[in-house]
């Protein structure tokens, strides 16, 4: 018999509570961790087989360097001494502006990502890229304007809501709540409550509503503005909600006047005005709340439609409410405040664009590289990330890396980014490591879990990637020679640390501004772990709202208050309720008078200009590309590139094309058949799977295809249907809808 351990799922934002039985250094049972305050013994069919992630062919063991078509082992010491030399000599001879910092963490662990924008701004950049700017950037950016400040982003909280709203959210199979499944099913079995799904296709979350919206692909739009204007026709507004906690709600209400709203409705929508008005009510007259998805962020006018959302919420009282959206508190931010409108916010050499949370959007990052001007990026480092299969454009993501200067890959295994990458360096894995993430759900309790290592490293040459990171500041130089004393308070704990660290300042400010990398190299080293100082530090530099949830909950309200949260986040693996955050919701608002700033002038125009007329037009799709792709799909199948190994999946289909029976009927399809499918981008060969799933006019392939694993390729990577240039005006890629033709291959 092996040993349980206590861990957390690395798969999804979710981060379930997991408990693995290992044995001989492997995992060889997983089950769900009942102790885990936030999943309580939940977890799905992915996290059941994290163990793929840990075991696969694939895994780093040691350093390699690109020879010519292949890689050769290296040295720690030759890997970082040439990497940081290359840096620094492509940033002498072309400006900070020529280097990017790409991925750094992901839904398994973050820490990474502290130290790797300290090495961007000692670099003189701002240049960071990840997969938040791919699907997020619109509604963080909405998020940010409404609350007052970009970090605020907003969740649902729909375990507190009466009627739950699926729009374009398929959660019985993305999850994206805690404990999906079981939500989904009380409101399917509970009278009293009422799921509404507004959706193109039957998917299997609308299998359970009471009532489904098939609305016409990308008209989510006008059905919105319908939904607003039926609930000021109907006077369903909340008028005292408004009045105490909505700014600029005047000149917002003038935008819906004179909408037809029916003829919205049945001429574009395709739908009943009866279901929409009962729909309305039930948003409007019941404790609501929405959980959108990709839906609304992949599809067309995401930013328009995000804001119409959060209008939505604020007319029917159902923003920074319980069961309803909430700002939900945190330890640290998702991201940093980047509003375009800052002067110092810098922009991109060729697209001119802005970041959103501090992150550049990935599906303008080949063109970034790919130009000829004297500051173009020409070096990357890309750490827990994969580009060349998770972000879009395939084809011009090669051509990018063929063309930089330096790139470096920081990952567990091989991959395809690895693959084409100048240096591979070997990190461990998030089971392998101490790390944690920002996603909490809640408000006002902050859930806290700091994952463990469950698996001795399986390489000695392995590192935690932010250990990585330090060491090529180290041999930089942008570390200054520490004194013996700052090693040796770490194993003191963290009082004594926080009194010699404070000292250390006080007699050198000049290093102030280094505190996170004095503290990940000298308490790491003391811990053993660079995340774990990482995260000790994130306790001692808690906002003041953080303290005093903390100290609401009995952690005493002095200098001893982040040891004693820290030792209960040791003694606690399965994860714990470490604050409790004073007064409403309201109160995580950074608007002058904690209110919410419904008014966004630079979207009135959109929003006035999407006319029934206008958007009947622009929902004309190209004749020669009759149909919708929508590339990626959210599924029990689907895990991005995290699990390499095919055989996760056993015998069940994923390698397909989902299709509508009388789409594949009109093509001559059956289930099982092959056919060519095209976008402006280019084809690819695919099994059709005839589905109850899919929409009539839309086909469906899902990520993490195309994966190399033990040299063989594995399914379609749809990204290679997809061009960079199939983007919206954040720059977000419109994965739900690009335009494609399907046709039948003869045998």
């Amino acid at each position: 018999m092996g040993e349980w351990k206590k861990s957390g799922c690395i798969l999804c934002a979710q981060n379930c509570g997991l408990e693995l039985e290992i044995e001989n250094n492997r995992i060889v049972k997983v089950r769900g961790d009942k102790d885990n305050p936030r999943s309580l013994g939940y977890c799905c069919q992915k996290g059941l087989k994290i163990a793929h992630y840990a075991h696969n062919g694939d895994r780093l063991y040691y350093p390699l360097k690109k020879a010519g078509d292949r890689h050769v082992r290296i040295s720690w010491e030759q890997a970082i001494g040439e990497i940081s030399e290359k840096l620094l000599s492509i940033k002498e001879d072309h400006g900070p502006k020529s280097f990017a910092y790409v991925g750094g963490g992901n839904v398994g662990g973050q820490m990474e990502v502290g130290i790797g924008l300290r090495l961007l701004g000692l670099l003189g950049s701002r240049y960071y890229y990840s997969s938040l700017a791919q699907e997020f950037s619109n509604v963080f950016w909405v998020d940010g304007r409404v609350a007052g400040k970009q970090g605020l982003t907003s969740v649902s909280d729909a375990h507190g809501a009466d009627t739950l709203v699926a729009w374009g959210w398929n959660g019985w199979m993305s999850h994206q709540e805690p404990r999906t499944r079981l939500l989904i099913k009380e409101f399917a079995e509970n009278p009293r409550k009422k799921l509404l799904v507004i959706d193109p296709r039957l998917s299997e979350t609308a299998k359970f509503a009471d009532l489904h919206l098939a609305l016409r692909p990308g008209s989510d739009t006008l059905l919105l503005k319908a939904i607003i204007r039926i609930i000021l026709e109907q006077e369903w507004e909340d008028k005292k909600y408004l009045e105490d906690h909505v700014s600029g709600w005047e000149e917002v209400a003038q935008l819906f006047s004179g909408f037809e709203a029916k003829r919205a409705v049945e001429e574009v929508c395709g739908l009943n005005y009866e279901d929409v008005v009962e729909t309305a009510r039930l948003i409007a007259q019941t404790k609501s709340c929405i959980h959108q998805d990709l839906g609304i962020y992949m599809n067309r006018n995401s930013t328009l439609n995000n804001y119409l959302l959060h209008i939505l919420r604020a007319v029917t009282g159902r923003l920074a409410v319980e069961g309803g959206q909430i700002f939900p508190a945190f330890l640290y931010p998702m991201g940093s405040d980047s509003d375009e409108r800052h002067p110092k916010t810098w922009r991109t050499v060729k697209h001119k664009m802005f970041p959103v949370l501090g992150v550049f959007p990935p599906a303008i990052l080949p063109d970034e590289i790919l130009h000829d001007h004297p500051e173009r990026i020409r070096a990357l480092i890309v750490s827990a990330c994969n580009p060349l299969r998770s972000w879009p454009d395939t084809l011009a993501y090669e051509k990018a890396f063929q063309a930089l200067e330096l790139s470096v890959c920081i990952d567990i295994a091989y991959t395809e980014t690895a693959r084409l990458s100048d240096y591979v360096l070997p990190s461990l894995s998030y089971l392998e490591s101490y790390d944690t993430t920002c996603f909490n759900y809640s408000y006002p309790e902050f859930y806290f879990q700091m994952r463990q290592p469950v698996l001795e490293p399986l390489s000695p040459e392995a590192k935690e990637g932010s250990a990585i990171i330090l060491e090529l500041i180290k041999a930089m130089g942008f570390l200054p020679e520490l004194p013996d004393r700052l090693y040796g308070a770490g194993q003191q704990g963290l009082t004594s640390y926080l009194g010699a660290i404070n000292a250390y300042f006080l007699e050198n400010p000049q290093h102030a501004k280094l505190a996170p990398l004095i503290l990940a190299e000298t308490l790491g080293k003391a811990l053993g772990s660079v995340n774990q100082a990482l995260i000790a530090g994130l306790l001692i530099n808690s906002s003041k709202g953080f303290k005093a949830g903390a100290a609401a909950i009995g952690y005493p309200p002095d200098i001893t208050m982040a040891e004693k949260m820290y030792q209960d986040i040791v003694g606690h693996p399965q994860g714990l309720i470490l604050a409790r955050f004073q007064g409403d919701n309201f109160q995580m608002l950074h608007t002058p008078d904690k209110k919410l700033a419904l008014s966004i002038e630079e979207l009135f125009e959109p929003l006035q200009a999407a006319t029934i007329d206008k958007e009947r037009a622009e929902l004309e799709l190209p004749e020669h590309y009759p149909l919708i792709l929508h590339a990626g799909l959210h599924h029990e199948t689907v895990a991005n590139t995290m699990l390499r190994n095919p055989q996760w999946n056993g015998s069940r289909r994923w390698a397909t094309m989902l299709m509508h029976e009388a789409d594949a009927g009109n093509l001559g399809l059956t289930d099982g058949d092959k056919a060519e499918i095209t976008t402006k981008a280019s084809t690819a060969l695919i099994e059709v799977e005839i589905s109850p799933h899919a929409a009539r006019g839309c086909v469906y392939i899902r990520h993490g295809g195309g994966l190399v694993y033990e040299g063989s390729k594995y399914g379609v990577n749809v990204n290679e249907l997809v061009q960079s240039t199939d983007r919206d005006e954040m720059c977000t890629p419109m994965h739900r809808r690009i335009p494609c033709r399907v046709e039948a291959v003869g045998e």
